[in-house]
């Protein structure tokens, strides 16, 4: 009598999940934590996904002499099709939303995201402000939930600000002003992304608690930047 060999699916990889705990605690290897600088990975989450980077040194959130604007290391910003023009539209399962695009874009992103381990994350949040029944309206509230589950299985969350504090205070006008404002294209939903970069900077700037959750390495009760060790010293 043969013994049964078990199906090989194509395109499946079995692991046993129960041996990475420890990365949905927080878990970050000791290889993959920065402490010169504090990043922040702005998302403006929708059909168009814009992105923005944003590195300054650890100080610049910290001592008030040490400005923002004028201390960033690395400043990229871009979108990513996530169904506009890309993957199944017209022949997806669910009318009016491309499946293929969506997953395809989220899985640049969470890429991406996972380049920069300590990397603090905001994502727009989503308020239905209209009345509209086509497809494409919930696409960002798909998107942030994919990338939410993709930070989570890695031991991290997300920070979330309205668009209406980002477009409040950093508006066109203040972007020029500051030097942030990129006319290449019509890069719209990449700027968005840099509003809400800058925003989180701002309030990173300004609240002790709200940096040391965003970067507890750097902040937090066991961080050098922490803020009552820098009063001790």
């Amino acid at each position: 009598m043969s013994t049964a060999t078990p199906m090989r699916m194509r395109g499946i990889t079995t692991i046993d999940i129960t041996k990475d705990t420890r990365r949905r605690r927080g878990y970050i290897k000791d290889e993959e934590i920065t402490y010169d600088c504090a990043t922040v990975i702005a998302i403006d989450p929708g059909g168009v996904t814009g992105w923005s980077l944003i590195s300054v040194p650890p100080e610049a959130l910290c001592e008030p002499d040490v400005p923002v604007l004028s201390n960033i290391w690395n400043h990229l910003h871009g979108e990513v099709d996530c169904g506009t023009h890309r993957g199944n539209l017209g022949t997806s399962l669910h009318p009016g939303i491309s499946t293929e695009g969506e997953f395809s874009g989220v899985y640049d992103l969470a890429k991406f995201i996972r380049s920069w381990p300590v990397a603090a994350v905001v994502i727009e949040d989503f308020t239905l402000m209209v009345h509209r029944k086509d497809r494409d309206l919930l696409s960002p509230v798909r998107i942030t939930s994919a990338l939410g589950l993709e930070l989570w299985k890695t031991g991290r969350d997300y920070h979330v600000q309205t668009p209406a504090d980002a477009k409040r205070v950093c508006s066109n006008e203040r972007l020029i002003e500051w030097r942030m404002y990129d006319p290449t294209g019509s890069l719209e939903h990449a700027r968005d992304a840099d509003r809400h970069a800058l925003l989180f900077l701002r309030k990173a700037k300004a609240k002790s608690r709200f940096r040391a959750e965003a970067w507890p390495h750097l902040y937090g009760d066991r961080g050098a930047y922490n803020a009552r060790r820098l009063n001790r010293a």
